[in-house]
This record gives C-alpha cells, sequence and structure tokens, in this order.
C-alpha cells in the first residue's frame, strides 16, 4: 500500500499529471475557441478569386440604398446549394438588407406573394420591402453548367451568385431599366451571351430596331447601338438615324474591320461628328499584346473618364481593329475626345486580303485612334441641359467579345461599363459583377521543386526525426 501511495507522489507522477492538465485545457480552448467563430460565423476566403467576398461595387451600392430589401432564400433544409449560401448570407445585415431563408415545405405558398414564377429550391426572391418591386434570381443563373458536347458531360461550372443578386437588388431600388436599341438588316455582330449579361446586369434592357421599316426611333431609347455593320445604310435610314442624333441622341458604334463593301451612310453619320474612318485594319508591332500578332493592339489609353477605373495590370486589348482620324475644323459646339491611339509606328494595311502584315505600298500610315468620345451641345440650346448629342466609337466588333468581357483580367469590361454608364446617365450601370469560375485550380510544379520536395518530405525530415528520437533515448540510457 505504501508503494502504491508513494507512487503518486514520485517525479514521474507529478510530470505526467502536468502534461495531462495542460492537454486537457488545450482541448477546452480548443473546443471553446470552435463553438465561439461558428457562433460568430467567422469565415476567411482563401479561393483564389475572392468568390465568396462582396466586391466593392457591391457595398458602394448598398450603402445608397436607403429602401428596406430583404433576401427570401427559398431552399428547403438540407437541400442548399452550399456556394449559393455562403455569397447570399454576406448580404444579411449589410446595409439595409436582410436575408431570410425560407422553406417551401414549410411554407409551399410563399412565393406567390411576391411573383407568379415558378420558384424552386435554392432560387432567390429579391423584395424591396418599401416599393414592393420584386425580382427573382434562379438558382441555375447563380451556377451555371457549361456542356462539353464533345464528351456529353459537364466540363466547367461558374458562380455567378453575387453578379445576379446585385444586379437584381440594383433592379429593385431603382427607376425603369434603360432601353438599348440595336440596329438590325446590314448583318450586325450579333451580341453573344456575355455582352448580354453585361447590359442585363446593369438594368439595361435590349430592344431590335429594323431601321430600314421604322419610321423613327422610338421615344424610349436611351441609347442607340450600331454594333458592327457589315452593309451600308440606306439615303433613308441615314436620315432616320442622323434626325436622332441631332435631337440630343445617345449612341455607341463599333466598327466592323474587315468589311470590304462602301460604308458610305455608315461612315457618313460619324463624319457629321468630326471623325474620319481609315480604309483598312490596323497593324501596330510596337503596340500590340503579341509580337506574333501585330494586329492585336493594346492600345495607349488616354486621359479620359471613360478609362477611368483601370488597375495598373489591366489592358485594353483590341484585335483587329480600324483606325480613325479626328478633323480638324470641327464646329464650336462639338468636342472630340481621343480615348486610345495607337503608336506612332502603326499604319492601316489597306489591302484586306493581303498575306504578309508588313507595310506594303498603299497602305497609310498613323498614329490613329481606336477610341472616341464625342459631345455635342448644338441640341441643348433649344432644348435644355442633358439633351446634348452624345456619342462613343469603338474601332472594331472584337472589342467586346466574350474573351475580354468574362473577367476583369482585361479593361475591356470596365471600359464598356463607364461607356454604358456615359451614355445612360446612370451611375449604377457600372456595377455588373463578373463571374467566378468554380473549376479546381491546378498548381503546376517545376520538376526540380518536385524532387526537392520529395527528398525533404520522404528522406530528410523522417531521419531528422529518427536521429532526434534516437539521441533522446541514448541521453535517457545513460541517466
Amino acid at each position: 500500500m505504501k508503494g502504491i501511495k508513494s507512487s503518486f507522489k514520485n517525479r514521474k507522477f507529478k510530470m505526467g499529471g502536468y502534461q495531462t492538465l495542460i492537454m486537457v485545457i488545450v482541448i477546452i480552448l480548443v473546443i471553446g475557441l470552435n463553438l465561439v467563430v461558428n457562433k460568430m460565423n467567422i469565415t476567411v476566403d482563401l479561393s483564389s478569386q475572392k468568390m465568396f467576398t462582396l466586391t466593392e461595387d457591391t457595398t458602394n451600392l448598398v450603402k445608397k440604398i436607403d429602401d428596406k430589401v430583404t433576401l427570401y432564400y427559398i431552399c428547403q433544409d438540407g437541400s442548399e446549394m452550399d456556394q449559393i449560401e455562403k455569397v447570399v448570407n454576406k448580404y444579411d445585415g449589410l446595409g439595409n438588407i436582410k436575408v431570410v431563408k425560407k422553406d417551401p415545405v414549410v411554407y409551399p405558398n410563399f412565393s406567390k406573394t411576391y411573383t407568379d414564377e415558378e420558384v424552386e429550391s435554392n432560387d432567390v426572391i429579391v423584395v424591396n420591402e418599401s416599393n414592393e418591386k420584386s425580382k427573382v434570381v434562379k438558382g441555375a443563373d447563380m451556377i451555371i453548367t457549361d456542356m462539353d458536347y464533345q464528351t456529353m458531360s459537364n466540363s466547367s461550372y461558374t458562380l455567378d451568385a453575387e453578379g445576379q443578386l446585385t444586379a437584381a437588388i440594383q433592379s429593385v431600388t431603382t427607376a425603369d431599366a434603360t432601353t438599348l436599341y440595336y440596329t438590325t438588316g446590314h448583318q450586325e455582330q450579333e451580341m453573344d451571351s456575355t455582352f448580354k449579361d453585361v447590359l442585363n446586369k446593369s438594368n439595361i434592357e435590349t430592344k431590335e430596331l429594323a431601321t430600314e421599316s421604322a419610321e423613327s426611333v422610338p421615344e424610349d431609347c436611351k441609347i442607340l447601338l450600331i454594333n458592327g455593320p457589315q452593309y451600308d445604310f440606306t439615303e433613308a435610314e441615314y436620315n432616320l438615324l442622323s434626325g436622332y442624333l441631332k435631337e440630343g441622341g445617345k449612341a455607341m458604334f463599333f466598327l466592323y474591320p474587315t468589311t470590304t463593301e462602301k460604308m458610305t451612310y455608315f461612315y457618313k453619320l460619324l463624319s457629321d461628328y468630326g471623325v474620319n474612318v481609315v480604309d483598312g485594319y490596323l497593324i501596330d508591332s510596337q503596340g500590340s499584346y503579341s509580337s506574333q500578332y501585330p494586329m492585336y493592339l493594346t492600345p495607349t489609353l488616354e486621359d479620359s473618364d471613360l478609362n477611368q477605373g483601370l488597375s495598373d495590370t489591366q489592358k485594353v486589348v483590341i484585335p483587329i481593329c480600324k483606325g480613325m482620324t479626328v478633323q480638324s475644323d470641327v464646329r464650336s459646339t462639338l468636342t472630340v475626345e481621343n480615348m486610345m491611339s495607337t503608336t506612332e509606328g502603326a499604319y492601316a494595311k489597306t489591302n484586306i486580303k493581303a498575306e504578309t502584315t508588313e507595310k506594303e505600298e498603299g497602305d497609310i500610315a498613323g498614329p490613329f485612334s481606336v477610341a472616341l468620345s464625342i459631345k455635342d451641345t448644338y441640341a441643348e440650346k433649344t432644348k435644355g441641359s442633358g439633351y446634348a448629342t452624345e456619342i462613343v466609337v469603338f474601332g472594331s466588333v472584337t472589342f467586346e467579345s466574350a474573351s475580354f468581357l468574362e473577367t476583369n483580367q482585361f479593361g475591356n469590361r470596365t471600359v464598356l461599363l463607364n461607356t454604358l454608364s456615359y451614355l445612360s446617365g446612370e451611375e449604377t450601370t457600372t456595377l455588373a459583377i463578373p463571374k467566378r469560375s468554380l473549376d479546381k485550380e491546378r498548381v503546376q510544379i517545376q520538376e526540380s521543386d518536385r524532387i526537392f520536395f520529395v527528398v525533404l518530405l520522404v528522406v530528410l525530415i523522417p531521419l531528422a526525426l529518427l536521429g532526434t528520437g534516437l539521441y533522446i533515448w541514448i541521453r535517457r540510457r545513460k541517466n
């Protein structure tokens, strides 16, 4: 019995007791800390694209909203899509926004209060409680699946939750949508889904304008889009469009760089506002995105409000572009501002079918403008403030292609949004949040690095641990 009692008093027992006590304290602290963190909903977004972190555009928009907005997250308990739920919850408590989760099994008729649309699990109903406007954001629009039709399998996933939700908040808290009319009948470039997505998120509604049969440009037209026609307008169509512009119209022009047709009346619309279009497409080796493709321009960005908001790493890229020059004798009411320009070494390749990019006889020496903003205040003299004619011209329809609008890697998206904001007069049109890819990111490790880490983890560290343990064992044997 004495031996048992003495064993509880010896040094080994005391040291073991201290170690056990420390372990118990650490375990209690870890459990307590986890409970506190979970209770406070503290998370850290470690994704490279910050896909679960709201952008400054969203937070700045919400700060300006006085109306009370509720996001009703429709989802049966246990059926939540994790990516959507994480983003939706980020809006809770942001400004005057609150998030309320509604189980459609418990509340089967809830959605009918706000919409006649069929609402499914993981949809969100965005409701402005102040004016009772509402909009449904579909779960299928927040997580987009792209199909690989060769393998007939889902090839990639894209998260667009913030973009869709912020656009819906903007829609229910602002006045009626801006209406954009786009001309048809001259083989204009069709707007792809990315461009349409930018317009939709900017609260801009699109309508077709068949100029050949139209008697006038509709009164609700806030922006007129002429999107790279390949065939010319007629004199009657020119008069129609010219009349719209003279009355203080707002327009955005994109040029088709390789058309071989005479574009007399289309170019006259621009000539009336001080802009001449150069024949052919541009070559600029010094100002190109790649030395192998001198027709892929990265133009010099001039001091223009429409170029604001670009980071130092963002480049505007325009593959295959027409050049423009500004007339020297424009009228006093007209201001033509150069937004983007080529280098001095640029030239226009007038032979569209040429098999070389080298400068040939007949090519036109630069430099040129590739994007211009135009303002004519003449209409304001009779119609008052806000009726100035405003036009923005880009040298190529490729400026708006999906490759350069899908992400903020390039500056095209920012410039396009600035342009839409400028022409519509709506500051909030710049809030088209880009999508984020949900595809797994692969890290490429060089062969030399791979060998180093294999040797370190498989050989060196185990040997170091083994040697340390052997040293401690020998020391204890001697003592």
